[in-house]
This record gives structure tokens, sequence and C-alpha cells, in this order.
């Protein structure tokens, strides 16, 4: 009984929101130490406060503010008062402006305990609105368990769930959405349904999302803006986008964050990291080292970028630099003097969803190699990567483009991580488990001293030889479906950037199989990690380990599927991987290879010569 109650009061803490947005008198929670930056759009300076402190007492906040300028009057297409040169200057000024700034709002969990812990009767009511529904849901896991019901009852309790994650409100569905990649929180019924939940919510009025405009442009809207569409053409737990034209007549997309959104987060925050120590050691009994307070101060630390728009635009800012030279790819442009900390403008971008029924096969084919190869570069190479690439959040432009929409959830890969993900696909490859369970220990995945030849035993059997199997036996949701039972069996612990990885994937390849049915991930990325064994110099011992056997042999045929595959990939390099291959045939240390590739070519020289010599002597044979 102890360990159903406990993993569903882990699915408790993890999935009650802290993307939250529910209706609430408005509050003013003064624990976020932050600076705010209001950018004026003309580079006027003007003065400017921090919020409140939980001591009511006001801080000045520091701006850079933009250099005066000559006018304050917008460039204007039919009167021309601003030249576009002078444009672009305001423009560069902004974008300076506004990375040079200190960070906007951040989550202090100290700070959080100072000032809830006085307001009781608001954490009260919050309180109540999470445990009534949650507590009749645990009711009735803890009746299965007892009645010896509870794996045969699972799937349905697991669509009750959802549902009142989904009835709770849109916060909780991001908050869901997030544990659908948790394998080691979460048995694999409930993340199957939590990766049904939806992200919308109805849109709030103009009257307040207007207001909130004036307010971040610090000026009226008509003086920026020629006009706005009056309906939004999204609406989601954080904000609402609409379609306006600035006063130059270019088409931009305006996101406007929803009003009082960073107070009610605030306080659902500090119930779910008041409720993890308990949970925490109630896991420890079972022998799975969970810090569940780690995970929800993620958590926070991660909407808390989010509602941060002006750190979004940095993120898209970020990705363009990194990744528009990628010829397939288009990153919108960021209208720096026209956003701020709750308010983002970008260029508007005309196009249709990858699933449209107006783009051809060859199109969404193509479409759909540029989204999973920039995937894997911004994942394995760069480190810095969209983590949330749903359809709604790519489009494809009429010169057949892909088109990044949306930086507000992110994430980043430091190089050895990079490196781990790809010596774990090695080891998988090779079917070498052991290996593959020292990585996980070396990554942080499993606790030092941990028994790793049932985990072992248990992914031998789980996964299937990658080179031997079927495409439809080998698609990336078979896998992490496999690999998850084994991580909820056993106590792993898994780090963010890796379940942001898992979902981004999971995603794509949920996204590529809609345009193409046979389309599986793995098989498309395999060329990419092949030619980066192949000629990657960080990754020489897992070239070893694919190619050579223990006693130095070459095992060819592996070595022909490696350079055969590899030469599929984009940007493949032959002269690189070709001197790689030498330095690392010639290292001091790889005398035993040596021996055995040259015996391998001596063997191949008289099987040659053997050959020429049969060649030459049958036709004389017969001749006699």
């Amino acid at each position: 009984m102890l360990h159903i109650y406990s993993q569903i009061a882990l699915v408790l803490l993890c999935s009650v929101n802290v993307y939250c947005f529910w209706s609430t008198p408005p509050m003013n929670p003064k624990f976020v130490n932050f600076q705010l930056q209001n950018i004026k759009p003309f580079g006027v300076s003007q003065p400017a406060m921090t919020k409140l402190s939980h001591r009511e007492s006001q801080i000045p906040r520091s701006i850079t503010s933009l250099p005066a300028i000559e006018t304050t009057q917008t460039p204007d297409k039919r009167r021309g008062t601003i030249t576009a040169v002078r444009y672009d200057e305001m423009e560069q000024m902004a974008q300076q402006t506004a990375k040079s700034a200190a960070i906007g709002l951040r989550y202090d969990p100290l700070e959080a305990d100072r000032y809830w812990s006085s307001r009781t009767l608001q954490v009260w009511k919050r309180d109540m609105e999470i445990s009534v529904p949650i507590t009749t849901f645990l009711g009735k896991v803890l009746i299965d368990y007892q009645q010896g019901m509870e794996e045969r009852n699972r799937q349905l309790r697991a669509r009750e769930f959802m549902s009142i994650i989904a009835g709770l409100g849109p916060a909780f569905i991001k908050a869901g959405q997030a544990l659908s990649s948790r394998p080691d929180l979460l048995p694999p019924e409930y993340l199957t349904e939590l990766q049904k939940l939806q992200d919308r919510l109805p849109p709030f009025s103009n009257a307040v999302a207007f207001r909130i405009m004036e307010e971040q442009l610090g000026v009226p809207i008509d003086s920026v803006f020629e006009r706005i569409e009056p309906e939004p053409v999204a609406a989601a737990s954080i904000g609402q986008v609409y379609k306006g034209y600035l006063r130059t007549g270019e088409a931009v997309a305006i996101k406007i964050q929803r009003p009082e959104c960073e107070e009610v987060i605030a306080l659902d925050i500090y119930i779910l990291r008041q409720l993890s120590g308990g949970l925490s050691k109630m896991i420890k009994l079972l022998r799975r080292d969970v810090d569940l307070r780690m995970i929800v101060e993620e958590f926070g630390r991660l909407i808390y970028e989010e509602i941060d728009y002006l750190q979004e635009a940095r993120n898209a800012d970020k990705f363009a630099e990194l990744y528009s030279s990628c010829p397939d790819v288009y990153v919108p442009r960021i209208h720096w003097r026209f956003s701020g900390r709750r308010m983002l403008t970008m260029e508007w971008v005309d196009g249709v969803r990858l699933t449209s029924p107006a783009l051809g096969m060859e199109t969404k084919t193509a479409l759909v190699k540029a989204m999973v190869q920039c995937s894997l570069r911004q994942m394995l190479e760069k480190g810095f990567f969209h983590a949330d690439p749903h359809g709604g959040n790519l489009l494809a432009r009429a010169d057949g483009k892909l088109v990044y929409l949306d930086f507000g959830m992110m994430s980043e890969v430091e190089p050895f991580q990079r490196y781990g993900i790809l010596e774990a696909v090695v080891h998988m490859v090779n079917r070498d488990f052991g290996s593959l369970c020292r990585l996980y220990v070396r990554l942080g995945f499993i606790p030092v001293g941990t028994d790793l030849a049932p985990i072992e035993s248990a992914l031998a059997s789980a996964l299937p030889d990658v080179l031997g199997a079927s495409v439809e036996d080998f698609n990336f949701k078979s896998v992490i479906t496999k690999l998850g039972d084994i991580m909820y069996k056993f106590p792993f612990s898994l780090p963010p950037y890796y379940t942001a990885i898992v979902r981004c994937l999971g995603v794509l390849e949920g996204l590529a199989i809609q345009v193409d049915g046979r389309f599986r991930i793995i098989s498309n990325a395999y060329p990419y990690i092949a030619s980066r064994v192949l000629s990657d110099p960080q990754l020489q011992t897992s070239l070893q380990y694919m190619v050579f056997a223990s006693d130095g042999r070459v095992r060819w045929a592996r070595f022909e599927d490696l350079l055969q595959s590899a030469s599929t990939a984009d940007d493949w390099d032959v002269g690189q991987a070709v001197d790689l291959f030498a330095d690392f045939v010639l290292d001091s240390r790889n005398g035993a290879i040596r021996e055995g590739l040259a015996d391998d070519v001596t063997n191949a020289v008289d099987s040659v010569g053997l050959d020429l010599l049969h060649m030459a002597t049958v036709p004389h044979l017969t001749s006699i």
C-alpha cells in the first residue's frame, strides 16, 4: 500500500501546477527579486522601480536606457519621418539594451517561504482546490491496491488522473505535459494519458490586453501600431497572441502575458515545495532516491523564465544566431523596441502547418528531414535547443523553409552530456548494456553503489537489436516505453535536460509520423550519429567500440555500415573522417589495432593474389 500511495502522491506533487493559471482574487506576492526592464519604444530614458519586495519596500531598479534620439515619432510609411537607417539604429540600440539589462523575474524559494507563511487563508484556499479531487482519486487507488486490482485498473485510473489534471486548469496541463516525459516517476499508462493534454484556454479581454500593451510600451498603442486584429490568433495558459501592423505597414505577432500570472504561479510553487519534503522521505522508504524539492524548484526556475518575455526574446535571438545559417530554417525577427517583460513583438510569418494538405508529399518529407536534422544539431552539437517543437510551433513557408516559433521553453545540454548521449547510442547499437549502465551512473541517472546486474539484464531483454530490428519495431516511442518500464522499476532519477530531450524527440517523431507514417526518428538520426562517431575527435572511444573487436580486429561489416550511413548525412566531411581514423590507428596506445589491421590487409592481399592466380591458371588448364 505504501508503494502505490507514494507513487500517486508523487504524481500529485509533480503534476499540480507550476504553470498555474486559475481564478483567484488579485494578489501581490513580494518575494521575487528582479530588475524590470521596460524599454521605451523610441529610446527615451525613463525612471524605473522594482516591484515591491516581501517587506513592502521599494528598491530602485536599474536599466540601461537607450540614447536619446532626435525625434520621438514612429516610422511612418506615409510621412517618412524616420529613415530606414535610423529605424535600424534604434532597433539595434533596443536590442543591446535588452541584452545588457539584468535578468527579469526569477523564483526565490526562501523569499517565497517568508511571504506565504503569513498568508494562511490564501494558501488554505488553494490547497483545498488541489487536495479534494486528488484525495478522492488516491482513495480509489488505495482501494484497488487493497483488493489486488491496482495493475488491472491502472489504465482506468490513468485516464481519471488525466481528466482531473485537465479539469484543474491549463497550468496543471502544462505540468502534466512535463510529467509525460518522466518515466522515472510514473508508470507507462500514466505517461501515455498525460501526453494527450492540450494547453488551451479561452482568451482574456481585449481591454485588459491593450492596457498591458500600453503599460509595456509607455505610449498610446496607436502611436506604434497602425491596427491590431480584434480576435487573438492563439490563447494559452501564459498569454495570448494578436496579429498587428506597425506604422511602417509591417505585420507583426504581438504576444501579451495574462494578468496576475506571476502571483498565481508563486502560490502554487510554494504549496508544491511545502509538500515535497515529506513525500521525498516516503519515497526513500521504497529505495528510490528522488529529490522532489529539487524537481519543484527546477519547475519554478523554468516557469519564471518562460513568463519573462524579454528572456524569450533573448532565446529567439540566440537561436537565430546559431541556426539561421541552416538553409532550410527560418527564425522570425524580434522587434526589440516594442517588446518588454510582459509583451513580445516579433515578425509575422505567413505559413501553414507541416500536416497541411496544401503541402505536397515531397515538400513535407523535406521539411521533416530539415526539422529532425536541425533538432539533432541543436541537442547534440550546439547544446541549445527548442524544447517544445509541437505542430503549433512549426510552420512551412511558401519557399519551403521551416519556421520556428515560441522560444519560451528552451533547454541547454553541456558538452559532456551531449557526448554522453552519443555514447549511450553507441552502447545500444553494440548491445553493451553493462557499459550503458555504468554510463548512466556516471551521468547521475543511477545512484552510485546500485546493483547494476538486474538493470543490465532488464535492458538486454527489453531493447531490440538496433541494427537488426525492423522499422516498425524500432521507433522512438517503443524504445522510450521499454526504457520507461525499466526506469520506473529501478532507482533512476532523470535530470531536466534528459527529460527535455526525450519529450522533444517524442514530439518530433509524433509530428513526423503524421506527415509520413513510415518515418522513424532513430533511423533518420543514425546517419548524423554515424558521421559524428567517424569525424569527432572526442568520440574516438565510441569509434573503437563500434568498429573494433576486443582483439583489435576490424568489424568490417559494421565499419561499412557506418560509412554508408554517414555518407548520407548533411555536411559529411569524408576527409576529416579519414584523418581522424588514421590518427586513431597510428596512436601509440593502439598497437593491437594496427596489428589486427595489418593482418586483415595481408589476408585481403593474399586472397586477391590467389584469385588472380586462379583466373590466370584456369584458362591454361582448360586448353590442355
